[in-house]
């Protein structure tokens, strides 16, 4: 397993929680007990995003002011590595780019208030700017990093010609780069094409290669395919079932369903789940991945975090995703 080195002084789990529906369709109580299996797990990691949970009604924040009255509750900040994504177009206004400083101060504020900190550890670029340059962009960031309200940053959904391009700048000036890339990426291809506006990136064997090249870190976000691995989806694809009778039903495919019946084979010889091969697959990528998992329940994060402990070698994971 590669051991995950991180190009800060920070030095995050291999597991990342991801906090989208807390506070909105997983209730605070639910949420804060998800957070403390995940930390009593080991887990030191928690994702969320100043526009998570605005498409629900009366969300806007829930996520965010839901780990941070956790933070607070439990007294862990400087247990936690905290991060946030910022830079998102309104969801009213989708094709409205918003990388400009002053929207990335906007968006800032009102998550260092609803996360009732000081500073974010990693903060993220939900969404690229194409209409700004790249040094712009860059510049922008280390203005938020001056006034010691940001550390390092990533960037989400951004391709890797622009990631490239901004930390080439970054380095000339003297700047900090993007110390880290977020897209989607799973055991299970994606059957959905995001070629639309702002779109989701999904790692591709290009993006793949490019990892393996340049070994950035990589966040992957959707990692466990909206529970297409889980034990009630490998009942109903060994019974044959298809589409809807499946979890994760916009990740289902003949291909797909190949892919977890060799999981689920693999996990029976392993004495794990198929969730945690799918996991471990992403943990025994020849670059660092950190798997951002999405769980409803204290059982689920633990179960997610024993996937650390299953190895696998280049073989396994070759096989798995044929």
């Amino acid at each position: 397993m590669n051991k995950g080195h991180f190009p800060t002084d920070l030095t995050p789990s291999r597991i990342v929680l991801g906090t989208g529906s807390f506070g909105s369709n997983i209730p605070r109580d639910v949420a804060f007990e998800v957070m403390d299996a995940y930390l009593e797990a080991g887990g030191n990691v928690l994702d969320t995003a100043h526009i998570y949970s605005s498409w629900e009604p009366n969300g806007e924040g829930a996520s965010e002011r839901t780990v941070g009255a956790w933070l607070r509750s439990r007294g862990v900040r400087d247990r936690i590595i905290l991060g946030t994504k910022g830079g998102h177009p309104a969801l009213s206004s989708m094709d409205r780019a918003r990388c400009t400083l002053e929207d990335l101060r906007r968006d800032l504020d009102e998550s260092l208030e609803r996360l009732q900190v000081e500073r974010i550890d990693i903060y993220w670029l939900h969404r690229d700017h194409p209409g700004l340059p790249a040094a712009t962009i860059i510049d922008n960031l280390a203005e938020l990093q001056r006034s010691n309200r940001i550390g390092c940053f990533g960037a989400s959904n951004w391709v890797p010609a622009r990631i490239e391009a901004a930390n080439a700048y970054a380095q000339k000036a003297g700047l900090n780069g993007f110390v880290a890339n977020q897209p989607g990426w799973s055991l299970a291809a994606h059957a959905t094409d995001f070629t639309q506006t702002l779109p989701m990136l999904r790692v591709d064997d290009a993006i793949q290669e490019w990892h393996t090249r340049t070994r950035l870190p990589l966040f992957a976000y959707s990692s466990q395919a909206g529970g297409y691995f889980g034990e009630a989806n490998v009942l109903w694809a060994r019974k044959g079932f298809v589409g809807s009778a499946l979890r994760g039903t916009g990740y289902d495919s003949p291909s797909n369903r190949k892919r977890l019946l060799r999981a689920a084979a693999m996990a029976e010889k392993k004495g794990c789940t198929a969730n945690q091969i799918a996991l471990a697959w992403l943990l025994h990528q020849p670059f660092p991945v950190f798997p951002i998992i999405g769980s409803r329940s204290p059982e689920h994060v633990r179960e997610s975090m024993a996937a650390l402990r299953v190895e696998l070698d280049p073989g396994n994971c070759f096989g798995l995703a044929e």
